[in-house]
């Protein structure tokens, strides 16, 4: 056989041995994957439920079982009772002013902690809101005590529906009693708009500013706007 032909043929078997394999391969359906699966632990572990298994708790835990529901218990370092966090004691007690939530003890009368039980259920300029103490008086808060409210220096602010909105100034609505605007606010329909400086609506009597336009900024009211007196 001349050597050309055996040359060709050399050529033509490795081309079989190098691109057959690749072809079948890649016909083949594609591997099935398996959806792994997460297991969460629910026991076991610190103020988790003790497990069924043995041990009950990991890392040298105790099994904790409530004094008012045998059917309940956690994992501790400590199995006492009545401190934050802790199960309540026998008759729902906590120690101090902690108060039993759900047989679970927990501080109270701080920012975000539940309402204390006493009369003084929240701490000074907090208020209990769905027994949670919360930030009280400012824009869009509670009402702090005796429906009253924080309004920022040169705001003004009513208690409406036990929420503090403010009112009478800078296109919120007019005040419900009192004065309805503030001094050099403008009564337009129901909301009050700043007025008397350039571009501004003119004041009038009710405005309290004085003026209808600032003189000091030589302004002048031209169909009912403050202008530049040229």
């Amino acid at each position: 056989m001349p050597i050309f032909y055996r040359f060709f043929l050399l050529i033509l078997l490795t081309f079989s041995l190098l691109i057959l394999p690749a072809c079948a391969t890649n016909n083949q359906p594609p591997a099935r994957r398996v959806p792994q699966v997460l297991l969460g632990v629910d026991c076991g572990f610190n103020k988790l439920k003790c497990c069924a298994t043995t041990p009950s708790c990991n890392y040298g835990q105790q099994c904790c079982v409530d004094p008012n529901d045998a059917t309940r218990n956690y994992c501790s370092e400590d199995c006492g009772c009545g401190d934050n966090e802790e199960f309540c004691c026998a008759g729902n007690v906590c120690n101090g002013d902690a108060v039993c939530v759900k047989g679970i003890c927990f501080a109270c009368g701080e920012k975000d902690q539940v309402c204390c039980a006493n009369g003084e259920s929240c701490s000074s300029g907090l208020v209990c809101q769905n027994n949670k103490c919360a930030e009280c008086g400012l824009n869009g808060e509670p009402c702090c005590a005796s429906d009253s409210c924080l309004p920022k220096t040169g705001e003004r602010s009513e208690c409406l529906n036990n929420i503090c909105a403010n009112c009478g100034f800078d296109g919120n609505p007019s005040c419900a009693t009192g004065d309805r605007c503030l001094i050099g606010q403008l009564l337009t329909g129901k909301t009050c708009e700043r007025c008397g400086q350039s571009n501004q609506p003119c004041c009038n009597e009710n405005s309290g500013a004085g003026y209808d336009c600032d003189p000091s900024q030589g302004l002048k009211c031209e169909l009912g706007f403050c202008a530049a007196d040229n």
